[in-house]
């Protein structure tokens, strides 16, 4: 989908007004932001023409011009909310549904701006062409976003325009962000704000392991099998991927990412993937704190959703490896490179070292001692579908001739040639 056409696809309309569909960690129901004025003593909640189930009374924001609604389950909604600052004048979009577009084809709009400021919580939006009042009407609720890398992020839902005076409301609106719909939820001990994917890792199982083999007749007894390992791993307690985004956060990007990046499914399909691989390593059935805490200090997981080759991050990998791991530990990457190899050039990581080596330390003005510099070169850096091309899809006849019960110690062989 476009940015676009996912924003119209999160976008519903509540009565004559707007309002916008977020996920929650629960596969009950879903969240719709929007404007408390919208609201009446009955609610009609639309999507694509189709009435949604309201679940409960909607919860009112005490003083504020806000409410939550929960409505049946959405499964497609996986909405990525932004977290952190937006600089001044970056572009934004505004999406909802006017009454000028009533009853005609085409029955939303999405105005494109730029922020004006940010201030208590209160997100103000110059809008291109300055509509004036009345050709927003009915767009109250909407959602403001901020596209990044070609994906939407949502920043605010939009309750009024911006000045007192009507005449002056001429393309100027005022949106509060995600922290006072936090609120809401907070305050009636409601599922976080989180795509219903993060709640379980059952719910990402499906995703994983997908090996696009020569003959997929090969890989499905090695398939099968790690799906069952996968199984026993939740039955047995695997955190769910909401604990272990609040344990790790921005530790689980790539330096060059944004925060918002640590709710993409992608990464998760592929953390869970990790955790599995260490797991039969380890020979560890039960992922438990004490685990977790050793693997720490021994393997790390980092994502980026860069399509760039992934050895022009590695610089950002060996320095993370630096501050979160012992020597000797090992950084497994993820990123969408699909040809990606498994491990870096010598060249390319003998340069790396070097450039990283040469670099003065604060306050010195010196290079980086010898001792310091090969450290660096305790660590090994892996791509995790570079492993899966090497040991999966090339050895996939070797696969496919074995025995089902000899499949995950094939598997756990060869990932532990790279995977110590």
């Amino acid at each position: 989908m476009t940015p676009d056409e996912l924003i119209i696809s999160y976008a519903v309309k509540i009565n004559d007004g707007s309002g916008v569909l977020v996920g929650a960690l629960s596969q009950d129901y879903t969240y719709v932001f929007t404007a408390k004025h919208v609201l009446s003593a009955t609610n009609q909640v639309t999507r694509s023409g189709v009435q949604l189930q309201i679940i409960d009374e909607p919860y009112l924001h005490p003083t504020l011009d806000c409410a939550v609604i929960k409505v049946e389950f959405q499964k497609d909604v996986k909405q990525r909310n932004w977290l952190g600052n937006v600089s001044s004048g970056a572009a934004l979009s505004f999406a909802g549904f006017p009454d000028t577009n009533a009853n005609t084809d085409i029955p939303y709009k999405i105005y494109t701006g730029h922020l004006n400021s940010t201030l208590s919580d209160v997100v103000v939006c110059n809008l291109n062409n300055s509509p004036a009042q009345d050709a927003i009407v009915g767009m109250s609720g909407g959602g403001l976003y901020h596209v990044y890398d070609g994906y939407p992020y949502l920043m605010g839902v939009e309750f009024r325009m911006d000045d007192e005076e009507e005449p002056l409301r001429w393309g100027r609106i005022r949106c509060f962000s995600m922290a006072i719909f936090e609120e809401i939820i907070a305050q009636h001990d409601l599922a976080l704000m989180a795509p219903s994917f993060m709640a379980c890792f059952s719910q990402l199982k499906d995703d994983i392991f997908n090996f696009n083999a020569a003959n997929p007749a090969n890989v499905v007894k090695l398939h099968k099998k790690l799906h069952e390992f996968a199984d026993m791993l939740i039955d047995l307690g695997l955190p769910p991927p909401h604990e272990l985004m609040t344990r790790y956060n921005k530790k689980l990007l790539v330096g060059h990412e944004t925060q918002a990046a640590v709710l993409d499914k992608d990464l998760w399909v592929a953390y869970f993937e990790f955790i599995i691989v260490c797991a039969l390593i380890d020979e560890q059935k039960n992922i438990d704190e004490d685990y977790i805490k050793d693997l720490d200090k021994r393997r790390r997981f980092v994502y980026s959703g860069s399509n760039a080759h992934w050895i022009r991050h590695l610089s950002e990998i060996l320095k993370a490896a630096k501050s979160t791991l012992d020597e000797h530990g090992i950084m497994i990457i993820s990123s969408p490179q699909e040809e990606a190899p498994c491990l870096p050039d010598e060249e390319d990581l003998e340069e790396v070292i070097d450039d990283i080596a040469s670099a003065p330390i604060t306050g010195t003005g010196g290079r980086i001692d010898d001792v310091h510099g090969e450290v660096y070169r305790t660590y090994t850096v892996a791509h995790m579908k570079g492993l899966r091309n090497k040991y999966v899809l090339k050895k996939h006849r070797e696969y496919g001739h074995a025995r089902a019960s000899e499949q995950l110690k094939i598997f756990r062989d060869y990932y532990n040639e790279v995977i110590k």
